[in-house]
Order: C-alpha cells, then structure tokens, then sequence
C-alpha cells in the first residue's frame, strides 16, 4: 500500500460545471519530494486541499496511509498525518511570539506541555528559527514568517507536508530560506514533501514532478523527463523553463540543462572548446 493514493478522483466546486481535478490515478510513497507544477487554474490548490481532506473528492477516493478522506470519524488522524503551508504565511501565524504560535497546533491536539516544549524547541532549531522563538511574528521577513509557519506544521509531527505555492510572495532570499528548509526536511528527516510551486528553478530541486493541465496529469517523473520537451512545456502548456535551460537554449545547446552546478559545467566545457578552437 501506497503512502498517499488517488483512485479515479475528479473534484468540481459547486459554484461551477468545470472539473478542477479529473479522473486521477496517483500514487506518492513515503518520504518523496515532489514538485507539483502547472499554469493557473490548472487544478494545483485543488489538488493540494484534497491530500488533507480540505476538499473530499464526490468521485474517487483519496486515502493517506490507508485512511480515506472522506473518513470523518479518522479526519484529527488524517490532520496529523499531513499537514499543510499556505501561501501567505500571515494567514497562519496566530499568536504575537514565534514560539507560542508554533506551540498553537499541538496544544490542539492534546499533547501533553512538557512534550509541546520539546517539540517546539526542535521544530525551531529544525528551520533555523530557534534563536527568533522569543520574537514578534510581524517583526520578521517573509521567509523567516514561512519558517515559523513550516515549524508549526512540524511541532504536530506529520509524515507529510504540502506546501501550497507558499514561496509566491517572498523575494528571492526568503524562498531560498524556505527551500532550503523543506529539502532539510525530505531528507534529513524523511518527510514527504508535496512542493506546489510556479517557480521553474524550484521544481527541479524536486525527485518528481507532476504536470497537472486542465485537472488531469500530463506529466510525472524526474525533473529531466518533464522538462525535456521544451516545446511542449513553454506553448502547450504555457509555462516557462528554469532559467538554466533557457540560457542553453539560447546558446544553442540541445539538452536538457537543469541547476546552477549542471548549467556552469557546460559554460565552462563550452568556453574551454572555445578558447581551443
């Protein structure tokens, strides 16, 4: 049995006829990092709130180690298993101290206080929060608020966080913070990291990505199998390609370039054949 599986699931809100989720089969296993990408109202948010029971699919199920979604009687289980990060960290940030604020969810879920200590202690020092813990959660920077907010969902020890375009209004600095955070997280720690992102260059730091169009999946493998067809993914699907690729192409390198390291290895095989010929 898979971690996370969809069977047949389509999802239409009911202000509107058009399916924002069709007919998905999916399986994720414990501890992948996928990144799930895809232009707007591609069905990527929808897709994210129904990993969690957010939204429970009318057709089709969706089950988190063994539990369906739509199990009401399991929904506090299903909550500890998967938890969520939002776009604007502002809308999570509850309590006027980090560490309070990150304290707020396992309080709710009954955990005994000296036990809430300790996990807010490691959440922090998880994302490299721990000496702010003291701190007014409006004081900081956009990506230091999303860290608080990654170390809330953490203190309630989830096998798997989704993060829901949640670098989108941060600048360059507070995404590479978060980033750096989450891949700390999948791999240090083994957690199943779900990445909702519309930034090319973040996807690729994924082991899978997903291509979601129209509500269905187009696409799902390795960053290099996705990004491939380069026609594909900029006029098909209208979205860009990390910046690395671009850069390639316009060299007139035919290959699928993906990161900063891969992407300096070529300039400097290129400039070497340069300065030989």
């Amino acid at each position: 049995m898979s971690f996370i599986e969809f069977s047949n699931v389509t999802y239409s809100y009911p202000d509107t006829k058009r399916k924002a989720i069709e007919n998905i089969h999916l399986t994720i296993e414990q501890g992948e990092f996928i990144s799930v990408i895809g232009h707007n109202g591609s069905g990527k948010s929808t897709f994210a709130k129904l990993l969690n029971g957010l939204l429970v699919p009318p057709e089709g199920c969706v089950s988190v180690s063994g539990i369906s979604t739509a199990d009401e009687e399991k929904r506090l289980n299903l909550l500890q298993q998967v938890g969520m990060v939002f776009q604007n960290p502002d809308n999570q940030i509850v309590a006027s101290v980090v560490e309070e604020d990150v304290a707020f969810g396992p309080e709710n879920l009954g955990v005994p206080p000296e036990e809430i200590r300790t996990r807010v202690d490691d959440a922090l020092k998880t994302v490299g929060m721990y000496e702010f813990r003291l701190k007014a959660p409006h004081n900081l920077s956009g990506g230091q608020k999303q860290r608080v907010a990654i170390a809330g969902i953490l203190a309630m020890q989830p096998k798997c966080i989704v993060m829901d375009e949640s670098t989108a209004m941060l600048d360059p600095i507070g995404r590479k913070e978060v980033m750096d955070a989450v891949k700390k997280l999948n791999r240090e720690f083994g957690i199943t990291i779900i990445y909702i992102t519309h930034f090319m260059n973040e996807a690729v730091d994924a082991d899978r990505v997903i291509l979601l169009d129209h509500g269905s999946i187009c696409a799902d493998g390795t960053p290099k199998e996705v990004f491939a067809d380069y026609d594909a993914i900029t006029r098909e699907y209208g979205l860009d390609v990390p910046q690395s690729y671009e850069l390639m192409k316009q060299l007139g390198v035919n290959a699928c370039i993906l990161g900063e390291e891969e992407c300096i290895l070529h300039l400097t095989r290129l400039l070497g054949e340069n300065g030989k010929a």
